[in-house]
């Protein structure tokens, strides 16, 4: 082992790691796991027996597949990478494209790229077999590296047709001296003939076998020469009567290639599995990105498999292997990171180009970010927006220069209120000014809410908020009185937390459920609770009647359901007595709802107030209000009570009687 070059690779490798940190803002930890994955593929390929495969899953757009392509330049094996689409149109003819890359690639350390691989699925979501439109045995290749190579009619026999035509030459005294036809040393008639095979009249030789034939004739003897140059030079010696033996044998080993052998590659399964990432059908703008983000990072490769369980069979989950990789959604932070880096680039490329400074107020920063950012989608309508906003803009503002025939050193762009305001700078003084109209349209939709609709929303969010800090000891995330969506008027974002619900935690998620319509009512009196609590009453029935009907939370005990032929296993008669239990609960939770945020009035008015002003509250924000106005909690006992684990405590103390019941059995033995 050369432990240098081993060292050099190494070196490398990490060199590569830093260079995809500083292009891919918020992936760090998704970019350490890939390059230690592939360290054997790389660092012992020689030792490789079965192809390397490594899953990335992520939403959209966060930087899977361009993260692949941009470590294959970094790695320099450009000509050993293959992609392919895994949509129904572009997976069709794979063993076609395997086949030329065997053909195209002289070594074996090929790199796949099996991308939008969730599209493959082979079952339906009932778990029903889904046929697939692919002749190519994908699952096998995985598992081995091998497959069927699709060779081609001239291909099957090409060297035997070649040895059988080289022997009938050979009969007719064709001679062949350094690889090369030297057409006076052959017969009279057959050098007449050779010229015409050939169509060359002119010249004195001709090369028989051309450089990419060699090539092909040295991927058969592989095992017999180290590389092309050592081949080459044994080539070069052959007679005639040689080269006869070399085609034969030759013919005969083509024919036991039918099989690409592909063991020592190294696989990149890439799709968006959006049943793992439930957060991915939310469209919402306006949502925090580091909610989403600290969201994403709960789950893990159980989730991923489960997620995976309901597109393929639970043979072909366990092909791709455990070696899993799980893109987060972007933070702020990274998405913050790209839009200055695509700034700083126009900086540099103004600089260079035209000799003048671009200089941009954080105002256009942040236009760009509300504007652009859809934390479930990823950088693509970022980049979208930064085209719009930005690039398609800077013609304008330098034809403006040149056409008013001015002098700028320097070009200051802020933004205010769908306008790009654009100052240009000679030495330090402001010589023009221009105004841009542009379209910011999410801007636009949060400005032009209707005052009183806000307040509505406000009360509503904050009465949701306030159950939830109460009774659950969560302090949400974010609260929003407005948001671009148009498809809701406000929200309240709380970090998922797989936790346990018990029978006594019913009427607390009730209560909070209800939390926004009984606010209402308190604040704004019967008679002006508004429409909106459809989707909140439909919740909590929807949580208390499962939990009444299938989980034993009520006086049943049993699986009950509405009676139907597809539910012809469950229990049905109790359940009118089961419904009016859950309206008891319902009720309870109302009184409780009711009861708490009389009592947290202040903590609910000024929550309502703050959202007002500022559209959004996020966590930081929602605690300083529970420490100066709470009455019924505080910060600390929120943390307190959010820390304890009351079956272990319990569980715990039993086992702990258990324990003081047998010492105390030994000592009435002992007495």
């Amino acid at each position: 082992m050369n432990f240098k070059h081993l060292q050099q690779k190494t070196n490398k490798l990490n060199h590569i790691k830093t260079i995809l940190k500083q292009e891919f803002f918020g992936i760090d930890n998704a970019i350490n796991q890939i390059i230690e994955s592939i360290q054997p593929w790389y660092l012992f390929n020689e030792t490789q027996t079965h192809p390397l495969i490594i899953n990335l899953w992520g939403l959209t757009g966060t930087g899977k597949t361009a993260l692949v392509k941009r470590l294959v330049k970094l790695l320099d094996k450009e000509q050993a990478f293959f992609r392919f689409e895994m949509n129904s149109e572009k997976r069709k003819d794979i063993d076609r494209q395997l086949s030329e890359a065997i053909d195209v690639y002289e070594n074996e350390d090929y790199i796949f790229c099996f991308d939008e691989f969730q599209h493959l699925r082979t079952l339906y979501d009932d778990g029903t077999e889904k046929d697939v439109d692919m002749e190519f045995n994908l699952w096998d290749f995985l598992d081995v590296g091998e497959f069927d190579m699709q060779l081609r009619i001239r291909d099957v026999n090409g060297y035997l047709k070649w040895y059988k035509t080289l022997q009938i030459w050979i009969e007719n005294g064709f001679k062949l001296k350094n690889g090369f036809i030297y057409y006076d040393e052959q017969p009279k008639k057959l050098e007449q003939y050779l010229r015409n095979f050939y169509k060359d009249f002119k010249s004195k030789s001709y090369e028989y076998v051309e450089r990419v034939e060699r090539h092909n004739i040295f991927k058969l003897f592989q095992d017999q020469f180290e590389n092309i140059l050592d081949f080459e030079s044994y080539f070069f010696q052959l007679d005639e009567t040689q080269l006869l033996g070399i085609l034969y044998e030759a013919s005969k080993r083509k024919r036991k290639t039918a099989k690409g052998n592909m063991r020592k590659s190294l696989l990149f399964i890439i799709g968006n599995l959006d049943e793992a990432y439930e957060m991915s059908s939310d469209f919402n703008p306006d949502l925090n990105a580091d909610a989403f983000h600290k969201q994403s990072l709960e789950i893990k490769i159980p989730e991923i498999k489960e997620a995976l369980k309901k597109r393929f069979r639970n043979e072909q989950i366990a092909r791709l292997g455990n070696n899993h990789i799980i893109y987060p959604a972007l933070n702020k932070s990274a998405y913050h990171n790209i839009i200055e880096r695509h700034l700083q680039n126009l900086k540099n490329d103004f600089a260079s180009n035209y000799k003048v400074k671009l200089k941009f107020a954080s105002s256009v920063n942040q236009m760009i970010y509300n504007n652009g950012v859809y934390p479930t989608q990823g950088v693509r309508p970022l980049k979208s927006s930064l085209k719009t906003f930005i690039d398609a803009n800077l013609g304008q503002i330098l034809s403006y220069l040149v056409l008013k025939k001015f002098n700028a050193d320097e070009i200051k762009i802020s933004y205010h209120t769908n306008t790009l305001h654009i100052i240009y700078m000679n030495q330090e003084k402001s010589v023009e000014e221009l105004d841009l109209t542009i379209d910011a349209s999410l801007d636009n939709i949060r400005q032009s809410t209707d005052k009183n609709k806000q307040s509505v929303t406000a009360i509503h969010e904050s009465g949701h908020a306030l159950l939830s800090i109460v009774l659950s000891n969560e302090i949400p995330t974010q609260l929003n009185s407005t948001t671009a969506n148009t498809r809701s008027d406000g929200f309240t974002h709380l970090n998922f937390e797989d936790k346990l619900i018990v029978k006594k935690d019913l009427i607390n998620l009730a209560a909070r459920a209800l939390g926004g319509i009984e606010a209402e009512r308190l604040i704004f009196g019967e008679d002006l609770i508004t429409l909106g609590s459809s989707s909140d009453l439909k919740k909590v029935t929807n949580l208390i009647i499962k939990s009444l009907y299938e989980n034993a939370m009520g006086s049943k005990l049993g699986f009950y359901h509405i009676e139907s032929l597809q539910n012809r296993y469950g229990l049905y008669e109790p359940i009118l007595d089961l419904q009016k239990e859950a309206e008891v609960i319902i009720l309870k939770a109302q009184k409780l709802a009711k009861d708490l945020l009389s009592r947290e009035k202040t903590l609910l008015l000024n929550m309502t107030q703050k959202l007002i002003e500022h559209s959004t509250l996020e966590f930081s924000d929602i605690k300083t209000l529970i420490e100066k106005h709470a009455i019924t909690t505080s910060l600390v006992s929120i943390e307190t009570n959010s820390n304890q684990q009351p079956h272990l405590e319990k569980l715990k103390y039993q086992i702990d009687e258990i324990a003081d019941n047998d010492v105390k059995k030994e000592l009435d033995l002992l007495v």
